[in-house]
């Protein structure tokens, strides 16, 4: 199999997505250094695609841009890319998760005051019962 980049082409033995990460398989003469320096480039890696050996394509992978590690296991090499983790989602999340945090303080805070307020009208009426009497 074949796996092009907007800039390389690399023979490959496998690939597949494994717990939202993309697993290249490699058992040719590249070292984990070319493979790492291969991989770290972002803009090569905007979309990958798989051919066979015959060139036909099999895959498309777009967004697969951060290399997660290279790992070496006896003669296979093994490069892990993830997908870019959009800090506006992740700022968004935050937001949203804080905002229902407070809603339920303020609604907490709501009846507090509530009932504070009844307290406090309790004690003026039963002040104003003393002095009368």
């Amino acid at each position: 199999m074949k796996l092009k980049t907007t800039k390389n082409i690399l023979t490959i033995n496998n690939i597949n997505h494994v717990d939202g990460k993309l697993n290249i398989e490699f058992a040719d003469n590249k070292t984990c250094e070319e493979l790492q320096e291969a991989f770290s480039d972002k803009e090569e890696l905007t979309v990958l695609k798989v051919y066979t050996d015959e060139d036909m394509l099999t895959s498309v992978i777009p967004g697969y841009v951060v290399l997660e590690q290279v790992i070496l296991r006896e003669d296979v090499k093994i490069v892990v890319l993830e997908k870019e983790v959009n800090d506006i989602e992740q700022r968004i999340t935050a937001v949203s998760e804080s905002l229902a945090e407070n809603a339920e303080k303020t609604a907490e805070n709501a009846d507090s005051i509530e009932k504070q307020r009844a307290d406090i009208d309790y004690m003026a009426m039963q002040m104003e019962v003393s002095l009368d009497e």
